[in-house]
């Protein structure tokens, strides 16, 4: 996936999510309320997983109103429809890049900038894993896997003696 710079997000790559996720939502039968499609477009400008109480900040700052259990209520919604992750590393929550439904996925995270990219795991990752798993008698439901270290821009960033930051 091409970025503008760590953490951008093209606006029309964010209003592309917000409009696919408006139409899974309403093909799944749920309401698009205000609080639901504000938490949207917050997921929509970043590649930065952010937790709940950043996600309040920013719909409060874009002059909407919502409270964190609300917050929570609609990050669970859509990481149950497949429109948003949780990513665990950094305890946070990121919009879904694809529009797949289901799948293993693989998260790459940068240490530096702290943006995430989402690829497509092979069969094959999630066929070692459950091979791995042989006899110790747990059954996996989902493979995830998050994988640290530092994007292609912050290298590049690096190597020209720049610095990144966190959005």
């Amino acid at each position: 996936m091409d970025r503008l710079a760590c953490n951008v997000v093209a606006p029309e790559e964010a209003e592309a999510f917000v409009l696919r996720a408006v139409e899974r939502l309403k093909q799944l039968g749920m309401r698009i309320t205000e609080p639901r499609r504000m938490v949207l477009k917050v997921l929509a400008t970043t590649r930065k997983p952010l937790g709940a109480y950043q996600i309040r900040d920013r719909v409060l700052e874009s002059g909407g109103r919502i409270d964190v259990a609300s917050v929570y209520r609609i990050l669970a919604s859509l990481v149950e429809s497949h429109l948003a992750h949780h990513i665990g590393a950094v305890d946070g929550y990121l919009a879904c890049s694809s529009p797949h439904v289901e799948g293993e996925i693989q998260h790459l995270i940068c240490e530096d900038c702290g943006c995430v990219e989402e690829l497509s795991m092979p069969s094959s990752v999630s066929r070692a894993i459950d091979a791995a798993l042989g006899g110790t008698g747990f059954e996996s439901r989902v493979t995830r896997v998050e994988v640290q270290g530092v994007c292609d821009h912050c290298q590049s960033a690096r190597a020209q003696g720049r610095k990144t930051r966190q959005n």
